[in-house]
């Protein structure tokens, strides 16, 4: 089998206190045809000074620094400009998690033996145990209709910053991650990717992401913002006609109501307003503003769950 190039991304902004554990982790990988490409995002902690001591390590580092702090969008569609044009996979590692040594090799093995598959994920180490993604053991490979429509009905989870990419498909995305979505536009990417492509997942623990408090999950998608249901809505109406062809305006409906119920719990829960506004605009852009007879509607849709007579909405993000 060829070994094909492999390009591992890190966009970092002041991530010294993990950088070196996730670069250590590129240098571990028994992939032979690799190269670690570190974007700086013009940090002002010792990010340079770790970077420049991985130089000269077994698996080359191409280092980059930004003149100024672009936002985090802005940064990762930078560092995928930087990547060599010879190279045939992407993965992106984030500046606080780390992959196993065989973790490129076995996505890669994957990659190669189905050329129509343009996104590998595989499973991870978080929050103190192996995730569990749902995916079917000893299915590798799923269409990309096929994944789109399992992932937005919660039937397999798609992890975008651990997976790898094939770089003919996303070079036909360019710019990779675009700006018109407001919140999970990573996943956004995916699920563009996977409008043209096939998805491959390797049912092995091949990286860890770290969880604490300064990850821009724990910044803007904990707590009361509940942002990961305003993404889903936006998630569904932007990949939904494709994932769910003629089902996708039912589905559509069952996501609202439950969106919609969602907002009175949190209304009763949050004792007013406070963190609803973002929710009512996500309603009122895609054409449901909130009135009487949308809450009449949800609220006539949670008793015919009770009474059996309704399926409930069980898909993405019906974790939260």
């Amino acid at each position: 089998m060829s070994m094909p190039l492999v390009a591992v991304v890190t966009p970092t902004y002041n991530g010294g206190r993990f950088l070196a554990e996730t670069m250590e982790s590129v240098q571990q990988q028994d992939w032979p045809n690799l190269v670690h490409v570190v974007l700086d995002n013009n940090s002002s902690d010792n990010t340079e000074e770790i970077v420049s001591a991985y130089l000269n390590r077994r698996i080359p580092v191409l280092r980059f620094r930004n003149e100024k702090t672009l936002d985090q969008r802005a940064n990762w569609t930078q560092a995928y400009r930087l990547v060599p044009q010879d190279a045939v996979y992407v993965r992106y590692l984030c500046d606080d998690d780390t992959i196993s040594p065989t973790s490129i090799s076995k996505m890669a093995t994957l990659g190669e033996t189905f050329p129509n598959v343009g996104v590998i994920g595989s499973l991870h180490d978080c929050a103190g145990g192996v995730q569990d993604f749902f995916w079917p053991p000893g299915k590798p490979v799923f269409s990309g209709k096929e994944a789109m429509r399992m992932a937005l009905l919660r039937q397999g989870i798609l992890m975008p910053v651990q997976m790898m990419w094939r770089k003919r498909v996303t070079d036909a995305l360019e710019p990779l991650f675009t700006g018109d979505m407001e919140g999970s536009w990573d996943l956004d990417t995916v699920f563009r990717m996977l409008a043209i492509s096939d998805f491959g997942f390797v049912h092995e623990a091949l990286g860890f992401t770290r969880v604490h408090e300064n990850t821009v999950t724990a910044l803007h998608y904990a707590g009361k913002t509940r942002a990961w249901t305003r993404d889903g809505l936006d998630l569904i109406m932007r990949h939904g006609p494709v994932a769910f062809g003629p089902d996708y305006r039912r589905q559509l409906l069952t996501f609202r109501r439950y969106y919609v119920r969602r907002i009175l719990t949190w209304w009763r829960e949050d004792r007013g307003r406070e963190h609803l506004q973002p929710h009512l605009d996500a309603l009122a852009k895609a054409g449901f503003g909130v009135n009487g007879l949308l809450v009449v509607d949800a609220v006539l849709d949670w008793i015919y769950v009770k009474l059996g007579m309704r399926r409930a909405w069980t898909g993405y993000p019906g974790w939260q």
